[in-house]
């Protein structure tokens, strides 16, 4: 028999991706316990998270650091006893979820309330009341539906989905014509894992080359306008980076022709959408896009070339294995979408 939850939490990277998982996992308890007091630990941006989840008030993001001892004092006042925490899952392959985040994490469940992922750490056994094994060919959403299970949780919503709120008067900020444009994001937060300049602009090139008298919405944050400005020259494009709040990119996401994405969690937004998505991704987590993630149905094309790392992802500047992406191929997956 389940015990009833009236207090879950989730540990999270502060990231959109990661954020909307937690959010996931929360929802199918949600559902199940609506009275229940839900959150999120990260350690920064929670501005933006809560962005994104301004349709979710059930939902509390609460961002606690070392610099925020008040923070840390509020979320045990709050959570203390805690019937159902999960912590973040490992980053990278042999890598372990921050320890000092598991300790705060046990110090809030009650004893049998905590449930931790596989990881190198050595400490796992005397934290954790139940640990869920990683499997690499499984889908990340699949790690969350194993923590409720784990539980004895129903996983009561099959796959992730988001909602956001409706604002019609965002198509006459941007003079935009609901399904008339295709939203493009080409920027993912570190040359580490994004497209070279060069490339954006080939991309783009080829959309407009595909879809002629089409306009493309190009998003981003405030430190990406200016190179969006810059890739965008002479292509018939509205410009947004740095100027449209996340709920505003939703709503025009949700009624845009489809979206054209680095593998970022504006992509992660799309797919959540149910909008169509053609998403350009390198060899790394490349199970955020097994068909487990969003359905076997789900609207997505995902282009690699996780094939010119058969001997394991080259970290540089611009990577090979997504910067060798022919863009005309994905103009043209994109023009039958």
């Amino acid at each position: 028999m389940v015990v009833p939850i009236k207090k879950a939490l989730t540990f999270r990277a502060s990231s959109i991706g990661d954020c909307l998982m937690g959010k996931y996992l929360l929802e199918n308890v949600h559902t199940q316990f609506p009275q229940a007091r839900c959150g999120i630990v990260i350690a920064g941006r929670a501005g933006m998270i809560r962005d994104v989840f301004a349709a979710y008030p059930w939902l509390e993001v609460i961002e606690v650091n070392r610099r925020s001892p008040k923070a840390l004092l509020s979320l045990w006042k709050d959570f203390h006893g805690s019937d159902f925490v999960v912590t973040q899952y490992a980053g990278k392959e042999g890598g372990s979820f921050a320890l000092a985040s598991k300790f705060a994490a046990r110090a809030l469940a009650r004893r049998g309330g905590l449930i931790g992922f596989a990881d190198a750490s050595k400490w796992n056994g005397a934290l954790y009341d139940q640990i869920v094994p990683l499997h690499a060919l499984r889908s990340v959403a699949d790690r969350d539906r194993a923590a409720l299970r784990a539980a004895g949780l129903a996983v009561s919503s099959s796959f992730p989905t988001l909602d956001f709120v409706r604002d019609g008067a965002v198509y006459a900020k941007f003079d935009l014509e609901a399904y008339k444009f295709i939203v493009v994001h080409l920027f993912a937060g570190n040359v580490g894992r994004g497209l070279h300049p060069d490339k954006k602009r080939e991309l783009l090139r080829a959309l407009a080359n595909k879809f002629p008298g089409t306009r493309f919405v190009i998003s981003g944050g405030k430190d990406d306008r200016e190179e969006a400005l810059r890739v965008a020259e002479n292509i018939p494009a509205v410009v947004i980076a740095g100027e449209a709040t996340l709920q505003e990119l939703m709503n025009l996401i949700s009624r845009s022709g489809g979206v054209i994405s680095l593998d970022t969690g504006v992509a992660h937004i799309t797919a959540q959408l149910r909008t169509p998505l053609v998403v350009l991704c390198s060899c790394l987590g490349r199970n955020w896009w097994f068909p487990e993630q969003y359905g076997e149905d789900a609207p997505i094309t995902v282009f690699s070339r996780s094939d010119l790392c058969t001997s394991g992802h080259a970290h540089k500047e611009y990577p090979t294995c997504i910067n060798a992406i022919d863009m005309e191929n994905v103009a043209q997956q994109a023009s039958l979408v």
